[in-house]
């Protein structure tokens, strides 16, 4: 175990003369490493709470790097120095550097997806991220202040913690002042502005600005944007440090913009348990959050002015009555005055707002049609984890890699961040937007997105395993290179999978196309589609 080797390391640089057990010339006799290992292991699992609180953080270097692990790659009972797990190449920071110029420590927070019934569902688990990071970040600066800079990393359900707090600090609400923090690095994160380049509200910038100089050659912004869609991506005085990656086919930060039915499906898994041995624990979860989202579409609904003469359609409103961090009207709201309009409006506005619902019902959902286009999203598991494995350029540099490299850089300029200028945010717009669709009928369209949708959701119980067997992985101490290892062979199969999968599609298509060609007995089928989807 990696963390026992650095911790029997330290004993004996430390000791002063030969620890007991030891024999005369240093070296540990097999019976005393086998204890000393075994009381570590036990402290290690029993002890976790205890063991963090046992090492504070106390170095003031020129650089603290604060690491926010992802989903089930931390604890609340983690050592802030321990630096296993998928976020281990962040350990390299300081490879080569003189001492007291960098420290990398981890934040301890639940990194869970509620993967267990008493576990904790994923937006209970970023609110307590969000806690933990804010209080680590303010001990290093109360007991550092201006003597440390510190840089914020994230990954996955770490990059939506790290977000979060670096916009709370760009707008002078957080931990520490925004003078005191050279950098926040995202890696997949799922608040990702749509079409959001490297560096987000600085589309001309080409590193951050921060001190680093290596910039990315030959990249361009992956397509659509974070699985969430209401986050503040606004870093106010933090623009132009706050750098982003990401690729197209990562399900956390590049989701096409007109996926709506994907989205709702994400809002809805973040507030629940999907223990798959506790199906009553599951039922229970999504009755709550369904009746809530349903009490929270009908005041939607009710207490906006002549809602049923808007364009908005019925579906984007579910959308937002089941995102967790719904902030409109509750049903005990609404007032009587609206509901008398409401009633008054809904006989002669409820039959063009069903025709309007079965048309945007399809629009809204042909960002599927743009992810069955790419072989990138038919293996999330993957593309989630590239940034550890495969080149993000030219370069041949991962994502991570580019991370280490911009610290590194970052931690021996002569630039400190208080002095470095503030970049105005500019609209982020679409940078690489869907393929052009097909020239398709309304039905073909309709069969088309109902066929990606099945597909997609097929694909689920495939990403609880691969994320279930990172957390056995973890458990079991396996490292980081064994991971980016099984990363790689599954890309390298990969071609085998397509192939198939490309056999299975044209099996399905061509009787799709036979019934596509022959519309009349569809006539009525497509606003049934419509008014169930609506």
């Amino acid at each position: 175990m990696v963390g026992v080797e650095v911790r029997v390391k330290r004993l004996q640089t430390n000791s002063v003369r030969p620890p007991r057990g030891a024999a005369p010339d240093g070296s540990h006799r097999p019976a005393a490493v086998a204890v000393f290992v075994a009381i570590v292991a036990l402290l290690m699992i029993f002890g976790s709470q205890s063991t963090a609180a046992a090492r504070p953080i106390s170095d003031c270097p020129v650089l603290h790097v604060v690491v926010v692990p992802g989903t089930v790659d931390s604890s609340v009972g983690r050592d802030p120095h321990d630096g296993r797990g998928v976020m281990a190449p962040m350990n390299d920071i300081g490879r080569g550097l003189s001492p007291g110029t960098t420290q990398t420590t981890y934040v301890p927070y639940p990194a869970d997806f509620g993967y267990t019934s008493g576990g904790t569902p994923y937006t209970e688990s970023v609110a307590a991220g969000v806690a933990a990071t804010n209080d680590q970040v303010r001990q290093v600066y109360n007991r550092c202040g201006d003597q440390t800079d510190i840089a914020i990393v994230g990954y996955s359900q770490g990059a939506d913690v790290a977000h979060r707090v670096a916009v709370a600090i760009g707008h002078g609400d957080g931990p520490v002042p925004t003078a005191r923090v050279r950098g926040v690095y995202l890696i997949s994160d799922p608040n990702r502005g749509q079409g959001s380049g490297l560096l987000p509200g600085a589309p001309g910038l080409s590193v951050p600005l921060n001190g680093a100089r290596t910039g990315m050659s030959g990249s361009s912004p992956a397509l659509g944007g974070g699985i969430h869609t209401g986050a503040n991506s606004d870093f106010g005085a933090l623009t132009g440090r706050v750098a982003s990656l990401c690729i197209t086919g990562d399900f956390a930060c590049a989701i096409p913009k007109d996926a709506q039915l994907v989205r709702i499906v994400a809002n809805v898994a973040e507030q629940i348990h999907i223990d798959t041995t506790a199906p009553e624990q599951i039922a229970s979860d999504l009755s709550v959050v369904a009746v809530r989202s349903a009490l929270r579409t009908l005041a939607y609904v009710v207490d906006t002015p002549h809602w049923m003469l808007r364009s908005e359609s019925f579906g984007a409103v579910i959308q937002k009555a089941t995102d967790p961090y719904y902030s409109g009207p509750e049903i005990a709201d609404v007032s009587t005055l609206h509901v008398a309009a409401f009633l008054a409006e809904f006989p002669g506005a409820v039959g063009p707002k069903i025709q309007h619902d079965a048309n945007a019902a399809v629009r809204e959902n042909l960002g599927l049609l743009t992810m069955a286009s790419h072989p990138e999203y038919w293996y999330p598991g993957p593309s989630h984890g590239s940034y550890f494995g495969r080149p993000a350029d030219s370069s041949v540099r991962t994502g991570s890699q580019y991370v280490n490299r911009w610290l590194r850089e970052s931690a021996t300029t002569d630039v400190p961040s208080r002095s470095v200028p503030v970049v105005q945010a500019d609209p982020v717009t679409e940078a690489a937007g869907p393929l052009p669709l097909p020239a398709v009928d309304r039905v073909e369209t309709a069969i088309a997105v109902a066929g990606t949708t099945f597909g997609v959701t097929m694909q689920a119980p495939e990403v609880v395993d691969a994320l279930t067997d990172e957390a056995n992985n973890l458990a079991r101490g396996s490292s980081s290179q064994t991971q980016v290892q099984d990363v790689t062979a599954t890309i390298d199969n990969g071609a085998e999978q397509v192939d198939r999968v490309f056999d299975q599609v044209e099996r399905i298509v061509e009787p799709v196309r036979q019934i596509v060609t022959s519309p009349a007995p569809f006539s009525g089928v497509l606003g049934a589609i419509g008014s169930g989807i609506g």
